[in-house]
């Protein structure tokens, strides 16, 4: 074993971790009880790199300094501990499992030989010479000779003394890089030198390639001597800030922000005139498109290109013969919904398009109903997706039949996934019934298609004013402008209860709109009776800096009726608590929530989520806490929860609603765990999921308060929406519209500024950054 520099403070620790006491290796850090050579027992925290258990391990540490645990330690670092091999007892075990070779003979080569110098004769091919080993039989060498063949590697790897160090493994370990060691040998289980290999083939390929931790990359590639500036760092870390562009929609962005992204990522500052001549190689060789002064991945133009194809495809395929429902089954839908239904039939590409209350899902009940009709079988034929699990659920529960996520149907994890099924899974499909296709982002879309290879009809319906989908692509709103395919519009709202509700997101989709004519009839009438100015004599500056703030205040304002409130608040918290549960006295828990842009900060989401559980469940028994960083998370019987990934074996989607129902101890692995138990709501009425911690703590969070983002899809009776100048940057007028549109009965703006239109929302919505994409000027190609 090489040496280990110790720093001051530091200890070493030779023994096994022999139990996790909290956290895990998926989770990213683990509290572990690590026992010494010497039988002391010693609780050791660490974070990112994790021992396994039971290994012999190295371990640098520090004594803990957070008051209350100084007898804890901090992991620093761990290597591992080659075991002392018994050579002589292994290669012993080889003649003992020889057949026709017994104890006589065994006896006879350890009083000759040794086993290991038995053995470096075998090898040296001396095991036949008529003066070796004479008192075995021709048919004794002949086995010997068929183990040694057959165990060859393991035999010369016990006759090696160096044998144990594993130089690979302890350049890793001393890089605190472990776990990419372990990726790297999976995934490139031919390759015996791995320093050797990326030495001299490019390090950067296991993150543009293989999708690993482009930090421990970073690490791996700059140890074994690659320069900050080599053009395949670079590119790595041109990918990584591309994709975290792309996360804003756009799929071309300024070069000269790419430059500083790239700069400050790869933490090159002094460097930025190389990676401006790297961005123009990227170009030359095609990697980036350019235009302008704008740059895209070829690998997102290419996949923009494809759906653009494949949409022209379909759209010129054969019409599939759909039987029309009767006139009385469809008397009740208005006119425009009657026309969207009947286009959608006759339409190889056909988008809906309308706000909350509009009648779209009923209009895909019909839908689905008359492939039914025609003899199509659902789930075979045709089906109906949806981006989210909230919006599935939904849909479901509405109507009655199974709709899927996109992410279930294909069966991936996320949109970074190869398909893994076999595609004759996917031949028969015919038709993809899409809703809520603005969450549809271009890389899922893309799979899609390219799964779905003999398609001749998608009926895409959505609501082009909410919010796009995180991820690159502006695809409703792109495919709709190109003017190329049939686009029903639903403006007349079913909801009788909401119609207030309604009125004020016509009025938020319009704010800051100065062609908008409706609303221009408005500021003129205010303008008249309220300021007593002529319209005639502003100029435009003063129209839309002065006349236009006062006007959207005034309007907005009087907007507040029986179904819409807007809270002042004095106190945040208290505040906010008792009127959460002046709501769920009205409308219960199941039909109240709380939508804020963000997880963190003293007006975020997971504040208000601890302070609503201490007002609403403080009474019930704490099942499971935990710690990140500084903070503790609790979970009590009753809280309301939020599922925040698909649970596809228990059809259970990433944003469905549950409630903690018990805790209970499992012992039908060998040894008992917990078992967290959570009732959701479904067609069949109640379902009972059970959680081990982990999946609890990686899956489950409070969902007393929820982001926009998470709850889009959903609609409900009470919204309560929290408007906070230290979010003004993040309520762009799409997720305001979102966020308004969830209620289906009361609205309630929680707010301390009572101008909130003039002085949060109209400067945001008027900076509206636009979204720039290929796949709309392709189709129109």
């Amino acid at each position: 074993m090489k040496k280990i520099d110790l720093k001051d403070g530091e200890e070493l620790l030779s023994g096994k971790v022999i139990k996790v006491l909290k956290g895990s290796k998926d989770q990213g850090w683990a509290l572990f009880m690590f026992e010494t050579e010497t039988k002391e027992k010693k609780v050791v925290y660490a974070v990112k790199n994790i021992p396994d258990l039971y290994e012999t391990y190295n371990l640098v540490v520090t004594k803990s300094t957070k008051p209350g645990n100084q007898n804890n330690y901090v992991l620093v670092n761990f290597y591992s501990k080659p075991k002392e091999v018994d050579r002589e007892m292994e290669l012993y075990q080889y003649l003992k499992n020889t057949p026709k070779v017994g104890f006589v003979a065994i006896d006879k080569i350890k009083i000759g030989y040794t086993f290991k110098g038995f053995f470096k004769n075998v090898l040296e091919g001396k095991l036949f010479d008529n003066d070796f080993a004479i008192f075995l039989s021709l048919l004794q060498k002949e086995n010997i000779k068929l183990v040694f063949d057959e165990n060859k590697e393991k035999i010369i790897n016990l006759l090696d003394e160096t044998s144990e160090l594993n130089e690979d493994l302890f350049f890793f370990e001393i890089n605190k890089i472990q776990n990419l060691y372990i990726d790297i040998k999976r995934l490139f289980p031919e390759v015996k030198d791995v320093l050797s290999h990326f030495k001299t083939n490019n390090p950067y390929k296991l993150y543009n390639d293989f999708k690993l931790s482009l930090q421990d990359v970073d690490v791996f590639g700059l140890a074994l001597g690659w320069e900050k500036t080599s053009f395949e760092r670079l590119e790595a870390f041109m990918n990584s800030s591309m994709l975290k562009l792309e996360e804003n929609n756009s799929t071309y962005w300024d070069k000269e922000l790419l430059i500083l992204l790239i700069t400050k990522e790869a933490n090159i500052i002094e460097n930025k005139f190389i990676i401006s001549e790297f961005i123009e190689h990227m170009i030359n060789k095609n990697t980036l498109i350019s235009v302008e002064n704008l740059v895209c991945r070829k690998q997102m133009f290419d996949k923009e290109r494809m759906i653009t194809w494949w949409i022209n495809e379909i759209k010129n395929k054969k019409t599939l013969e759909i039987s029309k429902l009767n006139n009385s089954e469809i008397k009740y839908l208005s006119d425009r919904q009657r026309k969207a239904y009947y286009t959608s039939l006759s339409s190889n590409i056909n988008i809906i398009t309308g706000g909350p209350g509009t009648g779209k899902s009923n209009i895909i009940k019909h839908i689905y109903q008359s492939f039914i009709k025609s003899k199509y079988k659902y789930g075979k034929d045709f089906i109906v997706l949806t981006p989210t699990g909230r919006a599935s659920s939904n849909l479901t529960k509405k109507h009655g039949f199974i709709s899927k996520t996109i992410h279930s149907f294909l069966s991936i994890p996320n949109e970074d996934e190869r398909v893994t099924k076999d595609e004759d899974e996917f031949k028969d499909i015919k038709c993809l019934i899409i809703d809520e296709f603005s969450m549809v982002n271009i890389n899922i879309f893309y799979l899609l298609l390219s799964t779905c290879r003999n398609l001749s009809k998608i009926i895409l319906i959505g609501d082009v004013d909410q919010l796009p989908a995180i991820g690159p692509g502006n695809l409703l709103s792109d495919l709709i402008n190109s003017q190329k395919f049939p686009v029903s519009y639903l403006y007349e709202n079913f909801r009788s209860e909401s119609s207030e509700i309604i009125d004020y997101i016509h009025f938020i989709n319009s704010l800051g709109d100065f062609s908008n004519e409706i609303f221009n009839t408005k500021i003129y009438e205010f303008i008249s009776k309220n300021l007593k100015l002529n319209i005639n004599s502003l100029n435009k500056d003063d129209f839309k800096e002065k006349i236009y703030p006062k006007f959207s205040d005034y309007y907005g304002n009087s907007l507040k009726q029986k179904n819409i409130e807007m809270i002042i608040y004095s106190d945040f918290i208290k505040d906010l608590s008792e009127l959460f549960m002046k709501k769920v006295n009205k409308y219960g828990i199941d039909n109240t929530i709380i939508l804020c842009p963000t997880y963190r900060g003293y007006y975020g989401i997971d504040r208000i989520n601890r302070e609503i559980q201490n007002i609403y469940n403080k009474d019930s028994d704490i099942i499971h806490k935990y710690k990140i960083g500084e903070q503790e998370y609790q979970f009590r019987i009753n809280d309301k929860v939020i599922q925040l990934v698909n649970r596809y074996d228990d059809n259970i989607s990433n944003g469905d609603i549950g409630y903690i129902h018990s805790i209970s101890k499992d012992k039908s692995l060998g040894r008992e765990k917990d078992i967290i138990k959570v009732r959701y709501e479904d067609l069949s009425g109640e379902k009972i999921v059970s959680y081990t911690k982990e999946e609890f703590r990686n899956e489950i969070k409070l969902g007393y308060a929820v982001t926009i983002h998470k709850y889009q899809g959903s609609e409900i009776e009470c919204a309560m929406f929290i408007v906070h100048p230290d979010h003004s940057k993040m309520l762009s007028k799409k997720l305001v519209y979102t966020a308004a549109s969830r209620a289906i009965k009361k609205l309630v703006l929680f707010t301390k500024e009572e101008k909130i239109y003039s002085k949060i929302f109209l400067k945001e919505f008027t900076n509206t950054k636009e979204i720039i994409t290929n796949l709309e000027w392709m189709l129109k190609e």
